[in-house]
């Protein structure tokens, strides 16, 4: 077949995997772009995430105590980082970065003790295919795709309609008048921070079943997370969701012509330059 025959599962393979993508950076949007919390131990929180779904399903638990376990796991950790670290540190940029890299590789380090160090896979807890225009397509890739628009859908009416929202916006803007006002922003803080650590380890155990689960895989996740949150729009959902689809189809059609592994050196190139491009514009 040419790649012209191809072309419509392309289509629908870069849509899903860019929803995909979309569901990991939702936390990353959430805690980045509306509250400015720079966490570069999210890649690692949807990493402990998946490996606590592989986890239960190796212990016979079953996927579906393990994506509970996940989004539990997801929220202490956040709990834990945003209480013993972040708080005191007072959110500020620098020392934020600083103390979550360092959360990155001591999370990486347990999930090495634990895991191992050889990928491993989960077998999706429904495994079916769909026929969508002549083409076998996972039911299970969409299902995830569809869970991931809900999540979007989710957290833009908790960010637009919500008091949670509405005091997460107001804390962002103005921490002092805020608190002025009778806002308790360090649990404001703390609870969008937990909202998005439950984001992650959701992601990360709802993608297992897709991706091979490792150790290493949180850094791939944070760095198209960022790509993502930064293309989109700072503190937009919706533009994180089209921003997602667009980098998802983007590498879906260089695939089509090149080796995957430089089609994804390719997409990440074009990515980077266009957030160049438009930062000089």
């Amino acid at each position: 077949m040419t790649a012209l025959e191809y072309l419509p599962l392309a289509l629908l393979d870069g849509v899903v995997s860019g929803l995909m993508l979309a569901l990991v950076a939702l936390g990353l949007s959430l805690a980045f772009g509306v509250m400015r919390i720079v966490n570069l131990a999210h890649g690692e929180f949807y990493m402990m995430g998946a490996a606590t779904c592989l986890l239960a399903v190796r212990g016979g638990l079953g996927f579906w105590a393990g994506l509970f376990a996940a989004a539990l796991l997801g929220g202490a950790l956040a709990v834990l980082v945003d209480v013993s670290v972040l708080r005191r540190l007072e959110y500020g940029l620098a020392p934020t970065i600083i103390a979550t890299f360092g959360i990155l590789l001591v999370l990486q380090q347990v999930a090495l003790a634990v895991i191992g160090p050889a990928p491993s896979s989960v077998e999706p807890p429904l495994s079916f295919l769909l026929s969508l225009w002549g083409i076998s397509y996972s039911g299970y890739k969409l299902l995830v795709a569809a869970a991931s628009l809900g999540a979007a859908l989710a957290v833009w009416l908790m960010i637009r309609s919500s008091e949670l929202g509405l005091k997460m916006r107001a804390v962002q803007q103005n921490r002092g008048l805020a608190e002025a006002l009778g806002i308790d922003s360090g649990r404001v803080m703390t609870v969008g921070f937990v909202v998005s650590g439950v984001l992650a380890g959701l992601a990360g155990a709802m993608t297992a079943p897709i991706r091979q689960v490792h150790f290493l895989m949180g850094l791939d996740a944070l760095i198209w997370s960022f790509l993502v949150v930064v293309v989109g729009g700072v503190g937009r959902v919706g533009g994180t969701v089209a921003a997602a689809v667009g980098i998802g189809l983007l590498e879906s059609f260089t695939a089509l012509l090149l080796p995957p592994t430089l089609s994804r050196v390719l997409s990440l190139a074009l990515v980077l330059a266009y957030v160049a491009v438009r930062r000089l514009v």
